[in-house]
Parts: C-alpha cells; sequence; structure tokens
C-alpha cells in the first residue's frame, strides 16, 4: 500500500520523545542506513482526512502557508495524486544558503479511510541552481487517519539531508526543532 512504511523505516528502531508544543507530540530516531535524524510529528484536528490530505499533501501551495517557503511549483503531473514538485527555502541564518528540492510524490486515499502522501527527492530533474544548495535526500509522509469521534490523527514524518558544507551535529540538532 502506499501509505505503508518499507521496511528501511521499520529497521530504524524505536522513536525517542522529544516533547509535546500546542498539542504536537515530537519524535526523533536515527537513520541506520543515512545516519540522518527522521523526525516525526504527531497530532488531532477536527477536520476530516480528505480535506487535511489535500492541503498538506499540495506542495505547490506551500510558499501560501509554510514559513522559509520561497517557490513552490508542481513541475509536472497532478497534485495531490501523482506529481514532481520543486521548493526552495530561504536561508534561516545569514551564514547558510538557500536550498531546493524537486521531489517526486505520490498519495491518494486507503481503504480504511486515510489519506496521505509520500515524497522523495528527485535526482536529476532540473538544473541545480547557483543560489541555492541542491537538498540530496528529503523523503517523508503525511498520513490523515478518521479516528472514531470525527476527528483526524495526523502524522508527519521526513528525513532530511540539506547539502553542502553543514556539520552533522548542526543539521541534527536543527531538523527537530524545526519542527
Amino acid at each position: 500500500m502506499l501509505l505503508d512504511q518499507t521496511a528501511a523505516a521499520q529497521e530504524a528502531g524505536p522513536w525517542k520523545d522529544a516533547g509535546t508544543k500546542d498539542g504536537v507530540a515530537l519524535a526523533f530516531r536515527q537513520d541506520p542506513q543515512s545516519r540522518l535524524r527522521e523526525v516525526r510529528a504527531t497530532t488531532e484536528m477536527p477536520f476530516p482526512p480528505e480535506q487535511i490530505y489535500a492541503v498538506v499533501c499540495d506542495f505547490s501551495r506551500y510558499g501560501e502557508f509554510v514559513p522559509g517557503i520561497r517557490e513552490a511549483r508542481t513541475i509536472d503531473g497532478s497534485s495531490p495524486t501523482h506529481y514532481v514538485a520543486y521548493l526552495r527555502y530561504a536561508p534561516r541564518f545569514l551564514v547558510v544558503a538557500a536550498r531546493d528540492v524537486v521531489l517526486q510524490v505520490q498519495g491518494g486515499a486507503e481503504p480504511d479511510g486515510a489519506f496521505g502522501c509520500r515524497w522523495s527527492a528527485l535526482d536529476g530533474r532540473l538544473p541545480v541552481s547557483e543560489s541555492a544548495v541542491r537538498m540530496p535526500l528529503d523523503t517523508g509522509s503525511w498520513v490523515a487517519e478518521p479516528m472514531n469521534d470525527g476527528r483526524t490523527r495526523v502524522v508527519y514524518q521526513v528525513a532530511a539531508d540539506p547539502g553542502g558544507r553543514l556539520p552533522g551535529w548542526l543539521v541534527r540538532w536543527g531538523s527537530t526543532r524545526a519542527m
């Protein structure tokens, strides 16, 4: 199924609690294959899964509501089901260059009523920009699962390598705080 975890993700080990803020539970674990920190955020929302899916899985609209996104567009396909998207992030710190990434996104509905999408960085689809560092790894998912009380459990999971010459400790530190 589209939203099932991969075998590699299941082997990554247990999640470590990173606390709860504003109703969002954060957790992380080290990915043994990439040696990066994988981050997960979980919350409940009073909206149907298909409405949440329509917003969070449409990367082409992220510039409207995700802080730091300077450019977001669909390159090919049909959002939010199966498409290729381009995202450009503004630098968060003066000494860090802007980042960009091309993502292959697949999403849809599951038989149990859940909606969601998975994405991964797509190498070679667009030329590398001279004014941004291309992210070599960005993989993750959004899953919106219906609950019995009419609410929806939402899970966001991501592992990303911002590329460039950032030290590993800084990338791990920032990955949890960026949530």
